[in-house]
């Protein structure tokens, strides 16, 4: 079964490909001088797709390692082998390219926004193939695996407390309920658990502070 450690050993490496990705942006980032705020967002559009695909599968290569290492572990019955998920698709981080440059079109453009708005948006992109191969090889594995979202930090935002809370009853995007989805700074761990096997993270605890949160929502409706 996966532990806290081993847990956090996959949290750290996947944070050293995206300190590398975001490396890799910033460089970009000085050196570029366009001719127009368009020419701009072209490069953007040109740019981010080949960053998160490279980074990507190097994020998606050590999740299938670790949810292999993780499944040996756990002596689930069976043979089975991960495979890394594609990296987002051009079109879809062109987008986001886009929707990262919208402050260059203010009254004031803000570079230093676009560059925030890019760094967020290139950690989220860089790690969804990574994400999306636990989450596939929980779905296809025949030991029949689940997986938690085991929070990045000790004081999850509300929207990731929540979604923790639930435990390992994750399968499938229709067990997900449609919310297998990831903030631009999200830390969470998708993490495989095999029947018999624990959380490595104390449910019951965010469960008491999701619904502190719920009354503590009541409570303010209430007021208003």
């Amino acid at each position: 079964m996966a532990t806290p450690a081993d847990v956090v050993a996959f949290r750290a490496a996947q944070t050293d490909v995206v300190a590398l990705a975001l490396a890799d942006l910033l460089d970009w980032w000085r050196r570029i001088a366009p001719a127009s705020t368009d020419a701009l967002v072209a490069a953007l559009e040109a740019f981010l797709p080949d960053l998160v695909a490279a980074h990507g599968d190097a994020a998606a290569l050590a999740a299938a390692d670790w949810f292999d290492d993780m499944r040996l572990q756990a002596g689930a019955p069976g043979r089975f082998r991960a495979a890394m998920a594609s990296p987002v698709g051009q079109e879809q981080a062109a987008v986001v390219a886009r929707w990262a440059a919208g402050p260059l079109f203010s009254a004031t453009p803000d570079r230093a926004q676009v560059l925030a708005n890019l760094s967020g948006a290139a950690q989220r992109l860089v790690l969804q193939p990574a994400r999306r191969t636990i989450a596939d090889s929980v779905r296809r594995d025949p030991a029949k695996a689940r997986w938690a979202r085991v929070p990045g930090r000790s004081d999850p935002c509300r929207f990731c407390r929540m979604l923790a809370s639930r435990g390992a009853v994750y399968h499938s995007q229709a067990t997900a309920g449609g919310m297998d989805r990831w903030h631009g700074k999200c830390g969470c761990v998708p993490t495989p658990v095999w029947p018999g096997e624990r959380e490595p993270y104390d449910v019951d605890a965010l469960v008491e502070q999701y619904n502190a949160d719920q009354a503590q929502a009541r409570a303010r409706a209430s007021a208003n």
